[in-house]
């Protein structure tokens, strides 16, 4: 018998087997051409290879003349696109898992520029100007039946390429949620007004696919709320859900809207919402339709919890994202009861945020992931570790990420590996996350990278051991792989000294004692988190920082709830200067050029980290290869020190 049975129970949907019940989510892979490219297949087929029941292509538009919102977008109504999504599901396909698509269009949200030759941007309701500048025209009813036929003709195409399913986008404030939210249709006609008057243009879009493609399976994706004023709220998505029922084979329980960006911390949640933030809508609708099976996605990681959604029947499917990409083997070590294995997604919103445009610079085109390295690599690492032809020695100084990754990557390809780390467990310099309340995502990350350093064939690991030039020279390593992290930065701040004034790594390292009223000095990611449980647990917190504005070194969605959560706890002082530190608090300067003391017990130094490589660039002569990876080159985030750790374990 299967490990977690429900979640791994076959089911058969319009007599279509699924051989359990995970979904991967909508996910595009990396690339920079609108069509499914070696990467996107590597990418799909570790989804599929992991043990996914359905895998679900990203996002693919419908009509390249009216929709248009990332550069790089495939769009179904050009058939020069058949080969590459052929080739793509083929590879889904060969793993037993069903293949799906996202239809969507983007509607208002279109961008002009990227729109075919003679495009032009619609919606529900007209707008002098788009989030880009560019004019809406309302949509007559000859619009509506051509983007319902051309859906329907993006279903057929899809269809005809082998996909199994298609999931109609009908959430997130795309063009059909546009028609079912007030945000957005503010029509007076018969597809305004009433929920069943606003719910007609997306039936039609359903009623167009289903006698287009009789029996291809049908996911609708929705928002149960959008959590923000004025939008749908879960009672209103229950009725639409009853409409839908019987119309399409599942419905998928997403929730927020693109309408308010700050929404997107639900829509993609951050670190302060619970895991499985949409289950309770989920359950909601499931209460109501009879027909229609349900699926639920929101930031699920956890094999126990998904299986307590399916046997409490809140659901009948979950739908995962970002744990696939730090993961994609985890539904194969659940299902074998290993599930202290699986490398936990921490939601920094790296991978999402990456793409947020016209909230970041630039669509990056590729995906990153904090916590798996090889993401966004994957043509490359269809040829990574191959059995190495002479297995090394490999000793590894500094059991961080960095460290353990570097390891575990080695002594996989099949090196001799000895980690060392000087204290006694390893990842200590993330111990920080172990009081931080919304940090629990790392926490359950680093006791996955623990028991995978303990299970890992060929790899050796020494607590309370500090690499030395002597114990260099008494294992003597083929390649020394250096990962002993940083150190902080003290800034030339008169009165730095004083006895009440303590670096920020000081209330884990040496357990301090803080006092009722704190002042920190750094406005930084580790600050300004820092800053807000202790306020959280009834402290009086001002933060100082020299820019203009603060965790500028967050990921865009991360930041943006995270400034939303300081705003109601903390005092901020930014474009601010320090003067000095006085026995009861910091005097500055304020944006204005105002003289101040902020009144303080306790003041924390957080003004950032600084690589240590200066003090161990000697150890270049003790070995014949030496690396250093992590914050010992460059301090940074965990991300750059898997990626640095897996690159060293890999090449050598």
């Amino acid at each position: 018998m299967f490990h977690y049975p429900h979640l791994f129970e076959p089911v058969r949907v319009r007599n279509v087997y699924i051989k359990n019940r995970i979904e991967s989510a909508p996910m595009s892979p990396s690339g920079d051409v609108p069509f499914y490219t070696r990467e996107a297949y590597e990418m799909y087929n570790s989804i599929a290879k992991g043990g996914a029941g359905i895998v679900t292509l990203g996002e693919a538009g419908v009509h390249s003349l009216t929709d248009h919102a990332h550069p790089t977008m495939p769009h179904l109504d050009d058939e020069t696109l058949l080969p590459s999504l052929i080739q793509t599901v083929d590879t889904v396909h060969k793993w037993g898992a069903l293949a799906s698509i996202e239809l969507t269009h983007s509607g208002c949200r279109a961008k002009g520029a990227f729109l075919a030759e003679g495009g032009y941007v619609i919606g529900p309701s007209p707008m002098e100007a788009n989030l880009y500048g560019d004019r809406v025209i309302e949509m007559d009813e000859d619009m509506m039946n051509t983007i319902a036929d051309a859906y329907a003709q993006a279903a057929y195409m899809a269809e005809f390429a082998g996909c199994d399913m298609v999931n109609i986008h009908g959430g997130h404030g795309w063009l059909i949620s546009q028609f079912l939210s007030d945000l957005n249709n503010h029509r007076t006609d018969k597809y305004g007004g009433s929920i069943e008057n606003k719910a007609r243009f997306p039936l039609m879009i359903v009623d167009r696919i289903r006698q287009k493609c009789p029996n291809l399976l049908l996911e609708f994706r929705l928002s149960g709320e959008e959590d923000t004023e004025g939008g749908i709220p879960i009672e209103e998505t229950v009725e639409f859900a009853k409409m839908l029922d019987g119309k399409v084979d599942i419905i998928h329980v997403s929730a927020a809207t693109f309408h308010d960006t700050s929404s997107s911390a639900r829509m993609f949640p951050t670190v302060f919402y619970p895991r499985g933030c949409n289950v309770e809508n989920a359950s909601k609708i499931k209460a109501v339709v009879k027909k229609s099976l349900v699926s639920v996605v929101g930031g699920i990681n956890d094999p126990d919890f998904m299986e307590k959604v399916l046997e409490e029947n809140k659901a009948d499917f979950v739908v995962v994202g970002r744990q696939f990409i730090a993961d994609p083997s985890w539904p194969r070590k659940a299902k074998k009861g290993t599930p202290e294995e699986i490398t936990k997604c921490i939601r920094c919103e790296t991978c999402i945020s990456a793409g947020f445009i016209p909230h970041v610079p630039f669509s990056s085109g590729v995906l990153r992931c904090s916590v798996n390295p090889t993401w966004g690599r994957e043509y490359e690492n269809t040829r990574k570790e191959e059995p190495v032809l002479c297995a090394k020695k490999v000793l590894v100084a500094g059991g961080g990420p960095g460290g353990m990754e570097a390891a575990i990557t080695a002594a996989r390809r099949g090196h001799q590996v000895i980690l060392c780390e000087k204290n006694d467990h390893l990842a200590s310099s993330l111990d920080y996350a172990k009081q931080i309340s919304f940090k629990q995502d790392i926490v359950q990350f680093l006791k996955s990278m623990v028991i995978n350093v303990q299970r890992t064939p060929n790899l050796e690991l020494r607590l309370n051991t500090e690499v030395t030039e002597e114990l260099i020279a008494q294992e003597k390593p083929d390649t020394l792989i250096v990962a002993c992290g940083s150190e902080p930065v003290i800034p030339p701040i008169p009165g730095i000294e004083q006895p009440i004034v303590h670096h920020i790594t000081d209330l884990y390292k040496k357990h301090i004692s803080v006092g009722k009223k704190i002042v920190i000095i750094g406005g930084g990611l580790a600050g300004c988190e820092e800053g807000l449980e202790l306020a959280w647990k009834g402290h009086e917190v001002s933060i100082v920082e020299m820019k203009d504005g603060l965790a500028k070194d967050a990921p865009y969605i991360h930041w943006r709830h995270l400034l939303e959560k300081l705003e109601d706890a903390v005092d901020s002082y930014c474009s601010a200067k320090v003067l000095g530190i006085e026995e009861n608090g910091v005097r500055i300067t304020d944006k204005d050029g105002t003289e101040k003391l902020l009144e303080a017990d306790t003041v924390l130094i957080a003004a950032g980290m600084r690589g240590t490589l200066p003090h161990y660039e000697k150890w270049h002569e003790l070995a014949e290869e030496v690396i250093f990876v992590g914050d010992c080159r460059k301090a940074s985030k965990i991300q750059e020190a898997m990626r640095t750790g897996y690159c060293a374990g890999v090449t050598i």
